[in-house]
């Protein structure tokens, strides 16, 4: 949806819910063509938003900044359970099932982030019809900003000052209100607003919706259609991907990846190849061996694709020996282009702990000595998990080799944690050897910080190692070679 006309179209449907016109009748809707019915709804959250955005705006004048406040963070006044924090040029608020953040762009809070946008519709607990209904056809915050830019590019929105944000013309502006406080739980009101937005899908599951069968199957494709189109797309093509399941067939989900894989190497292609690798069988195998062996360079391309494609293979027992030494090029690349180590070396040790028990320890120790504190904190929050001699002992070398570098704490708080005795200890030790240094002037240091957050931090690691670990289980080593 990229033109004006339908555009037009669009807004029309959207001024017809929230003016709370009569329904067009049912010989009327099956005689029209279709709307693109997710970009309609896109369209009437957008104006829910602008009300939240100006109530917000409003509590941030009335009771933060007008009353003095000057702390950066707090309880909004007034407002059980919701609280707010400053960041950089603008401000969230975090209440009861929902959080709103914003720029501050102009005086009245109207100018709307794509991103904070789709952020604030992500968390609602308990969404209302439309956004209900928006979460359904996009469910993905990739896929609202790309349809954004589809109502941007139909000449909805002016020309925006920064790439992501963007305000609403005025005439749309002046229904704000309104269409926040649209009542649409009852089944009349429900059944006009999906009749004025042509949700030809949801028509057909109401009473008496059989007679929509035909323009809901078209809606359907429509929707496919638009998915399929942003599947290949940096960004998107997780979600478009993953929104394709209820509206396509496995055979028709491997042509996609296929298509996207054989494409130009990007985000997308790792994601493409994820996807394949939560379909039963080895369909498209031959697409992911020709991008590990012939097409993915270490020296050239970001790990990704290749740690999605050497997930794959290695699980299917493809080439083995030839996909792990394409693995090992990418692992061993430190520092990663445009990055300060290699993102991904954590997940290769991972990889290795599963399928190559012969390569694991080199990685594991690349992964604890690496300089990325999130590969060092996995692979820690991992070991301490599976919690196993040499496991201590991997830890504790790492350890003694490390400073007060960033990452290295996670080290001495997943040994003072085990169940060794030695290992404890020597966690004592290391933190006999190397204090927290002295504060110097005002504000923390990033030691500081570090040191009080390091025990959280490693609980929200520990968790999703255990979910690692429980799947992985059976193949994991008792010991490393």
């Amino acid at each position: 949806m990229r033109d004006s006309k339908t555009a037009r179209r669009l807004e029309a449907a959207v001024r017809s819910v929230v003016e709370e016109t009569p329904a067009p009748t049912t010989d009327a809707l099956l005689r029209e063509d279709l709307l693109p019915v997710a970009h309609g709804w896109l369209l009437l959250c957008l104006l829910r938003q602008l009300s939240r955005q100006r109530w917000m705006m409003r509590m941030v004048k009335e009771r933060i900044t007008g009353r003095g406040l000057d702390e950066d963070e707090g309880d909004v006044p007034g407002y059980a359970g919701w609280k707010y924090c400053f960041h950089g040029i603008g401000c969230y608020f975090e209440g009861p099932g929902e959080l709103i953040d914003m720029d501050f762009l102009d005086e009245e809070g109207a100018t709307i982030d794509a991103y904070f946008f789709a952020q604030r519709i992500l968390s609602l607990t308990e969404p209302a019809l439309p956004e209900s209904r928006l979460l359904a056809l996009l469910p993905g915050a990739s896929l609202m900003v790309d349809a954004i830019d589809d109502l941007r590019a139909g000449g909805l929105f002016g020309r925006p000052e920064l790439a992501n944000a963007f305000r609403l013309p005025p005439e749309l502006e002046a229904l704000a209100e309104v269409a926040e406080s649209l009542d649409l739980s009852s089944d009349e009101a429900t059944t006009r607003c999906l009749a004025h937005l042509r949700d030809f899908e949801a028509l057909a599951t109401r009473p008496a919706g059989e007679v929509f069968q035909v323009k809901a199957e078209a809606m359907r494709r429509s929707r496919r259609d638009w998915l399929l189109a942003h599947a290949g797309t940096p960004g998107s093509a997780e979600e478009a991907l993953a929104a394709l399941q209820g509206l396509s067939t496995d055979e028709e989900q491997v042509r996609a990846c296929v298509r996207i894989i054989e494409g130009p190497v990007s985000s997308a292609t790792g994601d493409a190849v994820k996807r394949l690798d939560a379909l039963p069988g080895a369909a498209g195998s031959e697409a992911v061996l020709r991008l590990a062996l012939q097409r993915l360079s270490p020296s050239e391309h970001h790990p990704y694709s290749m740690h999605a494609a050497a997930k794959y293979l290695l699980a299917r027992d493809i080439e083995r020996e030839r996909v792990l030494a394409a693995m090992l090029a990418f692992a061993r690349v430190n520092p990663v282009k445009g990055y300060g180590g290699n993102p991904f070396i954590g997940d290769f040790a991972l990889l290795a702990l599963e399928y190559a028990h012969e390569h694991a320890r080199e990685l594991v120790r690349l992964a604890l000595r690496s300089s990325v504190p999130a590969s060092r904190q996995r692979v820690a929050a991992v070991l301490f998990v599976i919690d196993r001699p040499w496991c201590h002992h991997e830890l504790a070398a790492a350890l003694q080799e490390s400073d007060r570098e960033p990452g290295a704490l996670m080290l001495a708080v997943a040994l003072s944690r085990s169940q060794s005795d030695l290992a404890r200890a020597m966690a004592s030790r290391w933190h006999r050897a190397h204090p927290l240094p002295p504060s110097e002037g005002p504000g923390f240091t990033w030691a500081e910080v570090e040191d009080a957050n390091a025990s959280g931090w490693f609980d929200v690691e520990v968790e999703k190692a255990r979910e690692w670990v429980a799947r992985a289980a059976p193949r994991l080593p008792e010991t490393l070679p």
